[in-house]
């Protein structure tokens, strides 16, 4: 008999339980999958691949459905939906952490952690995506300029492996040696070496998926990024920031690209060098072909701008008078 209180795994195996599964925002055709499961816990989760490791079958993860890539598409074999590992475990203001599942949409993390006065920065834009989905894809977003990206607020993770065995990881504590090796131990003993990525990555400033190759490489950043080819993550420990007292930003428009530029140039150039400083959390920028793109959405675009910036910036209520008069004068000297 089950316990009291606890629902079993749903398995699905109809066309039309399926169809939602099938798809995500990139709108690629052609999913197909025969089975569905959607597990309340991690146990249920190793279960799941333990039987499809045993029988070869392919294994697809489902979240939020907001990927852009066609990750979350099924060509077959099993999907493995995380909706329902969605609890929030805890949040602890004094360490400054927070215990998620990865089903927790990032929204209600984020209203969540605030209520504590606390705050977690990795913003991809999407509030609706999943936090497993982000811890997945390293996700970064907007406010990356000034906090980086996921990878930088992950302390613990809970993940199991293809064959189903779990493993836990905490920041710090399995380090590579001087061969990139590493030595993994997983919940039931086993002990196993992976060899970590060696090739060169790209030098360019967004860089934040695929296998993580520093070396030393702490174990933790070789499952963050890895996009779910490695292990599903079943719970993670994020470290969180005290709540800003608050922000102003907005969207300025310039006639050339060149003017933007300078500006841009110039509050790099000051930023987080005074006593009081710029310090933007975000700096976006938007072409000729964006303004056109959202001109329909956001009729008050002026007509003819050649490009348009997005910023945002910390304050206080000792800062703020004296940081507008910063960024207007910036902005208005570089012809905003």
């Amino acid at each position: 008999m089950m316990p009291k209180g606890k629902r079993s795994m749903q398995v699905k195996t109809q066309l039309d339980e399926l169809q939602n599964y099938l798809t995500d925002a990139s709108n690629m055709a052609g999913g197909h999958a025969e089975r569905l499961f959607v597990p309340e816990t991690a146990e249920d989760v190793a279960k799941v691949l333990r039987e499809a490791d045993e029988a070869g079958t392919p294994v697809t993860l489902s979240g939020a459905g907001t990927g852009t890539v066609g990750g979350a598409i099924p060509f077959g074999g099993y999907v493995i939906s995380l909706e329902r590992l969605n609890k929030i475990k805890s949040i602890d203001r004094a360490a400054k952490t927070a215990v998620v599942e990865p089903g927790v949409i990032l929204a209600d993390l984020t209203k969540a952690v605030e209520a504590e006065g606390l705050f977690y920065p990795p913003d991809p834009t999407e509030w609706s995506c999943q936090v497993g989905g982000t811890v997945a894809t390293n996700a970064s977003g907007a406010r990356s300029f000034k906090y980086g990206a996921t990878r930088e607020y992950v302390v613990g993770l809970t993940v199991v492996l293809a064959d189903g065995d779990i493993i836990d990881l905490r920041r710090g504590q399995t380090i590579s040696d001087v061969n990139d090796l590493i030595e993994l131990t997983t919940r039931s003993g086993r002990t196993f070496t992976v060899r970590g990525a060696t090739y060169k990555r790209p030098d360019v400033r967004k860089n934040v998926s695929g296998y993580y190759n520093a070396r030393p490489l702490d174990a933790i950043d070789l499952f963050i990024g890895s996009e779910g080819t490695l292990g599903v993550v079943v719970e993670a420990e994020l470290s969180l920031l005290p709540k800003p007292e608050g922000f102003f930003g907005g969207i300025v428009f310039f006639g050339s690209e060149s003017d933007l530029l300078g500006a841009v140039a110039e509050i790099r150039a000051v930023a987080r060098g005074e006593d009081v400083a710029l310090d933007p959390t975000l700096l976006e920028f938007f072409d000729e072909r964006s303004l056109r793109f959202i001109t329909e959405k956001f009729p008050e675009t002026p007509p003819g701008a050649a490009c348009a910036l997005f910023f945002e910036q910390e304050t206080t209520s000792a800062t703020e008078e004296t940081l507008l008069e910063r960024w207007n004068d910036i902005l208005e000297r570089h012809g905003a």
